[in-house]
């Protein structure tokens, strides 16, 4: 049997020597392996995202007691291995920290670092050392107590930094075609009930539930959600979901317009559109029309057609670094200044497919500014469009309405 610490070793060294994204290679490490227990998938998530959520602190405790070889210069899986005791020592009370020195000394030695086995140790006791005499070492900023990049700690409030490190439950949309919120809660252990959408606090395998294969949910952010009820669609419209994948936006519509009416849901990725499609009859969904387009080239064709688009622009997805810690690390501020001219972009694509006094919904899920509110702020002024309501912000979500003179 894999051990459970060297696969969440693995994840790590995927995400951050391959630029791999965490929620794809932790789903994918777990996928691989259908025999373990809900307590071994739980601690090797806990494990891969406590130690990304925290990395810059932990490679802070690191470096002070390795004082010849910073993290930077130690080989990739020495690295992880450290990294991920250094959490399970200071974060995880359940494990006792002797067992993480031990368990690491010991996976060194089986994975081929025989020599770099009492390097290992000797930090590994040092910092258990300090940590039970409760003089490790304090970070010396906000961002790095909380391990964001000094220029994004700039951007961010102290409290949606300390809340990054609270784990989200996951959200599943009810399929208001087969159920109700009420009914499906019941399915539940333990969930809370939010519209259409409900938090789960103990979750498994979703998708090995009967619920699941009946189609009676999928899984979306509630921001999300919020930006489906935003395009205020009724059956019979004809929408536009221009960067749908993966695709709940549209299910989200689907069930607000009683499956009447035509949704066309488009993405740039040929697999995508198979996943979406494969969904959609999952859940007994015929109105979606998904379709393998860019949204930043106009389509002749669909210019004044829609009585809704919905616009979720690819953006930063500083919002969701509760979900996705790894974001912190691979964003940068030319990034920000890239991805908004983009989307100004998408919006002016966007723009043309919406009938006179129709709808467009731009939302992201991120919090800068430039992607955000300057863009709306670009479009008003360059397109005849007034802004229906204030922004909605909601966990990371950014969303506004813009109707059509």
């Amino acid at each position: 049997m894999d051990n459970e610490r060297r696969v969440a070793i693995s994840v790590l060294n995927e995400i951050n020597q391959e630029g791999a994204y965490n929620n794809i290679a932790l789903r994918r490490a777990l996928d691989e392996r259908p025999e373990w227990k809900p307590h071994q998938r739980a601690f090797v998530t806990e494990l891969v995202n406590g130690t990304l959520r925290n990395q810059l602190f932990i490679d802070y405790i690191i470096n002070n007691f390795s004082k010849k070889t910073s993290s930077k210069k130690m080989k990739p899986f020495i690295r992880e291995l450290l990294r991920t005791a250094v959490y399970q020592i200071k974060w995880m009370d359940k494990v006792p920290p002797s067992a993480a020195v031990n368990e690491a000394v010991k996976l060194a030695r089986a994975s081929g670092f025989e020599a770099l086995s009492g390097f290992v140790n000797g930090i590994l006791r040092n910092i258990v050392r300090a940590y039970e005499s409760d003089s490790l070492p304090e970070p010396d900023s906000l961002g790095l107590r909380y391990s964001f990049p000094k220029w994004l700690a700039d951007r961010l409030t102290e409290e949606f930094m300390a809340k990054s490190h609270i784990p989200p439950p996951v959200t599943v949309c009810v399929n208001r075609l087969k159920t109700t919120p009420e009914a499906l809660a019941r399915e539940f252990e333990n969930c809370t009930i939010s519209g259409d959408c409900l938090h789960l606090r103990r979750v498994s395998n979703l998708t090995a539930i009967e619920p699941f294969r009946k189609g009676h949910f999928f899984v979306m952010d509630e921001g999300a959600y919020l930006a489906a009820c935003a395009v205020q669609a009724k059956p019979g419209q004809k929408i536009l979901d221009l960067c749908a994948a993966p695709g709940g936006k549209s299910f989200a519509l689907a069930g607000i317009m009683e499956n009447c009416g035509e949704i066309i849901s488009c993405d740039i990725h040929p697999h995508k559109i198979r996943l979406m499609k494969k969904m959609a009859s999952r859940l007994s969904i015929s109105c979606i029309k998904a379709e393998e387009r860019d949204a930043s080239i106009i389509n002749p064709a669909w210019e004044g057609l829609a009585d809704a688009v919905l616009l979720d622009a690819p953006c930063s997805g500083l919002g969701v670094i509760r979900k996705r810690p790894d974001i912190k690390y691979t964003k940068t501020e030319k990034d920000i200044v890239r991805l908004a001219e983009f989307q100004r972009s998408l919006l002016t694509t966007a723009a043309a497919y919406v009938k006179p006094g129709g709808a467009l919904v731009y939302c992201t899920c991120t919090l800068t500014k430039e992607e955000n509110e300057d863009n709306v702020m670009w479009f008003l002024q360059n397109f005849p469009y007034n802004q229906d309501g204030n922004f909605i912000r909601h966990e990371g979500f950014f969303i506004a309405r813009l109707i059509r003179k």
